[in-house]
């Protein structure tokens, strides 16, 4: 019974929906016409009901119509055609001029009984005003014109940009349009930059609504660019985040004066898993900032570069970029009292879990994490992850120190701490040929200049 009841509103739905869109027999019609700047112009029947915004509609419904029943054309025509590189043999779709945005709907004339009347259609379409949408009467001309000039609202607005101008215009008016400002505009500071002519430069007036509210019917021109500025302190606000082995990680709220010892508070504090050694704050707005010098040493080739230059680089590449430079183990230690520092918009602190174990990598017989041992330099773990590989450089051994990413040659004296890498390198592949090449070149080349100077002191 259930089914056949859904099957029945589905129907009648449809039925709905096709009374909608076709007349039925017997429903009086009437003619319209429409003119001007429209994708279809020519006569249509509409219901006695329909309005000025309909008629539109309609015209661009039935151009979708008409295109639906062109037959198609082989698709190797169809791309050779649009490929064409003379514009009138290419598609006519492509040769279509774009009607919504350049129609002139602020002027819409309707001509009934010989008599003219101009309707805002776009105050209908964006503020609901009825009054500019009229009821479509038997033998009506509609006529749409092509947009004559243009004004532009951006910034702070509901609907930045381009709007089509209409004499009498005020400021009230097209912030109207532009559907007002919003939340965080700085009303203050409404700029209005003024066209002066072909090869003139704008001149610009600031209008003040918050000391001058009757500002707001200042008389709007021809080609004016109104600025509505972002008031950059609405809600300002200082968030900090936090995550890893804080109690309570997340995004935080602080005062201007807060500190990283008032996150750790505001945190709920440190679980008992913390590992304070490799810690790290970063700066994001210094992270989101290009490195200028950086930028430029990457366009230059390897042989460019100055020993200096191309260790910069290295180091750059290796560490983060916006890391704090912090103590955290103090910091901690102390509960506030020492390597303490305020704290910045959209920085982060990072807390990581203790890992009691160093990573061997590289050329080794068993890379992987070996436990750590107090006290054990870098031989240590080497031998516990099986040795040096056949093939290994091992007197270019390094450290990499996870806090800091900074590449430590390795030694007695260094010493090793519990999340670091010590890292094995390989030898290069050499070829015997080559090398014999790259001797006698140098020879001859030596040769030559002990020949040059020779011949000098003679």
């Amino acid at each position: 019974m259930k089914t056949k009841l859904l099957c029945l509103a589905l129907i009648l739905c449809a039925i709905g929906l096709w009374a909608l869109e076709i007349p039925l027999s017997g429903t009086p019609q009437i003619s319209v016409s429409i003119t001007g700047f429209v994708r279809n112009p020519g006569n249509y029947k509409v219901n006695p009901t329909d309005r000025l915004s309909d008629l539109l509609h309609k015209a661009q419904q039935e151009l979708i119509i008409s295109q639906q029943q062109v037959p198609e054309r082989p698709e190797e025509e169809d791309l050779q055609q649009k490929l064409n590189p003379i514009p009138l043999l290419r598609s006519k779709d492509e040769l279509l001029p774009e009607f919504e945005q350049l129609q002139g709907l602020r002027q819409v004339e309707l001509k009934r009984n010989g008599q003219s009347t101009y309707y805002d259609l776009m105050k209908f379409y964006r503020l609901g005003d009825i009054g500019q949408n009229p009821i479509l009467r038997d033998g009506d001309l509609v006529h749409i014109r092509v947009v004559e000039d243009l004004i532009s609202v951006n910034g702070c607005v509901g609907h930045p940009g381009d709007m089509e101008y209409r004499a009498g215009d005020t400021l009230k008016d097209v912030l109207a349009l532009a559907h007002n400002p919003l939340p965080g505009a700085e009303l203050s500071a409404i700029r209005i930059s003024r066209y002066q002519g072909s090869g003139q430069p704008y001149r610009y007036e600031i209008v003040n609504l918050d000391s001058n509210p009757d500002a707001i019917n200042t008389l709007i021109l021809p080609s004016d660019r109104i600025m509505v500025p972002y008031d950059a302190l609405y809600r300002a606000k200082k968030t900090v985040t936090v995550s890893g082995e804080f109690k309570n990680h997340g995004e935080y709220l602080v005062d201007d004066d807060a500190t990283v010892w008032d996150l750790i508070k505001l945190a709920g504090g440190l679980t008992e898993y913390a590992d304070l050694s490799n810690a790290v704050m970063l700066s994001k707005s210094f992270f989101e900032n290009p490195n200028g010098e950086f930028e430029r040493l990457k366009l230059r080739s390897m042989a460019e570069l100055t020993p200096l230059e191309y260790s910069y680089m290295r180091t750059i590449i290796r560490q983060a970029k916006g890391l704090y430079s912090i103590d955290f183990v103090k910091l901690v230690a102390s509960e506030g009292k020492e390597a303490n520092r305020g704290v910045n918009h959209q920085d982060y602190i990072y807390i990581p879990k203790k890992l009691n174990a160093v990573w061997v990598s590289g050329q080794v017989r068993r890379p992987g994490l070996i436990e750590y041992k107090e006290g054990q330099d870098y031989r240590y773990y080497i031998n516990q992850a099986g040795g040096y590989a056949s093939n290994s450089l091992y007197r270019g051994s390094r450290i990499l120190r996870a806090n800091s990413g900074n590449w430590v040659k390795v030694s007695k004296s260094q010493r090793v701490m519990p999340g670091d890498t010590v890292f094995v390198p390989d030898k290069i592949d050499r070829h015997f040929w080559t090398d014999v090449k790259d001797i006698v070149t140098v020879a001859a080349s030596a040769l030559t200049i002990i020949i040059g100077i020779q011949n000098l002191t003679r």
